[in-house]
């Protein structure tokens, strides 16, 4: 693991340069971030988008930058990242409870990513949306050339832009939303409904059922059920990114003193945490671990890690409350100090945190912050412990010699490499250096790496194999929010870096050279492709119309849509077809589509359905239900869709508070056909959800945290495809959802009575 012809070179010069640190004294001068600074702290973001999953040549450029290099797993992604998937590749992002999905040949775009607001261009390609939570206030907002399709409710959704940029598919499996065009066009979109616009006008389109599900939908469904079903589901907070990657990779256990514990089973014996990948530079959050390994992510941005017996185990933070992302939750030893030994300036350190250890992170926040991400993150504290604590952390004087870290002292767990590596973004394992275990553990102790990045430090130096078209630089988007202005290249920051060295700018600041330059606020006048098309740049709260009959489609419902000048694929004929002057959407039980090529035709990525209209045609009238969700046939019987009652009416599905939990999900064999793809109706009429697990959870919801929406059926009858009968359920109660906080058990609720349907249309659906 390490490289033994280094240790009798730097051993020497490593102990005289952390002998030179090993002195208790406090730190001085303001906290990280604040450079003396007054006034409100404008905390970064609790949650950032995980890179989860790549297939083929993923490109990745980082906000401010535009030379595009590979894409990394478990990357963080920010505000401003872009990628772009080419042919035959495909991408995944984890958002919290959320994920989005990318098909081949699209071009991504995060033009905002906080706290509230997830908004991402999508200039090109396929995008599948699952949405399992939303907390008060948040939105997901797709913006395309054509059309911004803001989600307002819990579920699943998929946009398709044509090749050309000339329209926008927005198809809504669960849930639902408005799309925004230009002069004050505004429809809903509801669950059931696969809707064309050809014009930013929202004037030419047309309304069909939902499509077969083809390559892509089966992709992602297959993803799902990893996601659903994930044991690791039951000893984390659902919020926490990547937990399904660790049923594959380790086991859980008991522990007295720590709860629940995580054991890695595929790792070296002499493993250590923070030990296989890479630091990198990451926007508000500065330097950032990214690891190598596959489950690599929840481990190193959440709990902490502990040494229990003769091996390692990852902690997680209480289940019920809202996880914050951390950066990575180590303390670091030297770095930055001016002590050369011939490799540079000093060797950096850095040795994982333990349960009781409190995290200070590397840029200024505010008591809330500083108390949430500790809190969240581990068992072991209370607010009176952590506040205590923020004291000196505000005033820069915290005495790290004073705090006696769990995991100091532990054989293996400070890993240290030349600081030329450390910035470089070099592998770990192949650039750390022996050390002597006793002087590191005297060195003087700090909660960030006082080292200033370099270009390299922010993305991996590999150029990308493949780049998107450069038409699509200029290609006009449709917003119907404005989003913060750009990041500044980092060029124009990096003078502030070396002012400061290791401490990340404020968002404020990292936009500071391109506003100077004359943006505007909003970032409107920097990105003259985008057009703002509501009032003020915030999207309408109130209930959107529904669309209209249209003229030319009334008896086209039937009819795949292609772009513009391209041929038309006739889809298969449903017996019920959606009716959009009611808001009604109906919906063909969904399952993996096989193509007439038998089962080899499965092993492409061919699913867009503007490039390929007439590829997803189901032909197998055998095709075996996967994911929990059954197949289709090219039989009338079998694709007739389940009647709903009072279908004339769609509405966000309510909400319950899970208070038990829920019993685990039983796939349908290939021979039986459920409820699952079945629409719901409005809250006075049956509703009926897929068998995908939608918002179950293992733990009581808070009073002060918003609940699980869940629409939890009763009385399901489950029949055969040629045999199929109407799905019934009792409609679930209302429940208000309460502010976004994190702490304190909730007790039982009395639901109020229902509310209409103006009220409904304003409440996040249910979760199905």
């Amino acid at each position: 693991m390490f490289k033994s012809t280094r240790f009798a070179v730097l051993l020497a010069g490593v102990t005289l340069a952390f002998s030179a640190l090993a002195q208790p004294a406090p730190d001085g001068g303001p906290p990280p971030g604040q450079d003396g600074a007054s006034g409100p702290v404008a905390d970064p973001p609790t949650r950032v988008a995980r890179l989860s999953f790549l297939r083929g040549d993923v490109s990745f450029v980082p906000a401010g930058e535009n030379d595009w290099v590979e894409a990394q797993l478990n990357r963080p992604l920010i505000t401003g990242d872009k990628l772009w998937t080419d042919k035959n590749s495909r991408s995944e992002l984890e958002i919290g409870s959320s994920t989005m999905r990318i098909d081949q040949d699209t071009s991504f775009d995060f033009l905002n990513l906080d706290d509230k607001a997830a908004q991402v261009e999508l200039t090109q390609g396929t995008l599948n949306l699952r949405v399992r939570r939303l907390y008060d206030d948040q939105s997901y907002e797709i913006d395309t050339p054509t059309l911004a399709f803001v989600v307002n409710r819990v579920g699943e959704y998929r946009i398709d832009v044509g090749p050309n940029g000339q329209g926008t598919i927005v198809s809504v499996l669960h849930g639902g939303g408005d799309a925004y065009g230009e002069g004050g066009a505004r429809f809903r979109v509801e669950e059931g409904q696969s809707v064309t616009f050809n014009d930013p006008q929202l004037q030419n389109y047309q309304s069909n059922s939902l499509p077969p599900p083809d390559e892509f939908d089966s992709f992602c469904s297959e993803r799902d059920g990893r996601w659903d079903h994930a044991k690791s589901r039951q000893y984390v907070s659902e919020e926490v990114i990547g937990y399904q990657d660790l049923d594959d990779n380790g086991e859980w256990s008991d522990a007295p003193e720590y709860g629940n514990v995580w054991y890695p089973t595929t790792v070296a014996v002499d493993w250590s945490p923070y030990h296989s990948g890479h630091w990198g530079w990451v926007g508000a959050y500065g330097w950032s671990w990214v690891d190598d390994a596959p489950w690599g992510f929840a481990p190193f941005h959440y709990g902490r890690w502990a040494y229990i017996g003769n091996r390692w185990g990852w902690c997680p933070g209480p289940i019920a409350v809202r996880p914050v992302y951390a950066p990575a939750l180590v303390a670091f030893i030297g770095g930055g100090v001016g002590v050369s030994i011939g490799f540079g300036s000093g060797p950096v350190g850095w040795f994982p945190l333990g349960p009781r250890d409190v995290y200070f992170p590397g840029y200024r926040v505010s008591q809330g912050y500083f108390t949430n991400i500790n809190i969240s993150n581990s068992r072991g504290f209370n607010n009176v412990t952590i506040n205590n604590y923020y004291g000196g952390y505000a005033r820069g004087n915290v005495n790290y010699a004073q705090i006696n870290y769990a995991n100091r002292g532990v054989a293996g767990a400070i890993v240290a490499v030349p600081a030329a590596a450390f910035v470089g973004s070099r592998p770990v394992g192949g650039a750390a250096i022996r050390v002597n275990q006793e002087t590191f553990a005297n060195g003087r102790v700090s909660g960030f790496a006082a080292v200033a990045p370099t270009r390299a430090s922010i993305a991996p130096m590999t150029a990308a194999r493949s780049l998107p078209p450069a038409a699509l630089a200029n290609r006009p988007i449709v917003a119907a929010t404005t989003p913060p202005a750009p990041i500044a290249s980092f060029a124009q920051r990096q003078p502030l870096y070396q002012k400061n060295p290791g401490q990340p700018l404020t968002p404020s600041q990292a936009r500071a050279p391109i506003a100077g330059a004359g943006a505007v606020r909003g970032g409107v006048a920097a990105q003259p492709n985008l057009r703002v098309v509501t009032t003020g740049g915030t999207p309408i709260r109130s209930a959107a119309p529904p669309l209209p009959t249209h003229p030319t489609t009334a008896n086209a419902a039937n009819t795949r849509i292609a772009p513009t000048n391209a041929a038309t694929a006739t889809r298969l004929n449903p017996a019920i077809q959606s009716n959009p002057a009611a808001g009604q959407g109906t919906g063909v039980a969904r399952g993996p589509a096989t193509s007439a090529a038998g089962a080899a035709a499965n092993t492409h990525l061919d699913s867009a359905r503007f490039a390929h209209p007439g590829a997803n045609t189901v032909t197998n009238a055998n095709a075996n239900t996967q994911t929990g969700r059954p197949a289709t046939t090219t039989t009338p019987q079998s694709l007739q869709r389940t009647p709903v009652t009072n279908a004339n009416q769609m509405s966000p599905a309510t909400k319950v508070t899970p208070t038990t939990r829920p019993v685990p999900v039983t796939k349908v064999t290939p021979t039986t056909s459920t409820s699952n793809g079945a629409l719901r109706s409005n809250g006075n009429a049956a509703q009926t959800t897929r068998d995908s697990n939608y918002g179950t959870h293992n733990a009581v919801t808070p009073q002060n945290k918003p609940e699980y929406h869940k629409v939890t059926p009763t009385n399901q009858t489950a029949t055969t495809p040629q045999n199929r009968a109407p799905v019934t359920a009792a409609p679930p109660p209302r429940v208000a959802s309460p502010p976004p906080q994190i702490h304190n058990a909730a007790p039982a609720r009395t639901p109020p009575p229902p509310k209409d349907k103006k009220d409904d249309d304003k409440k996040h659906g249910g979760r199905d």
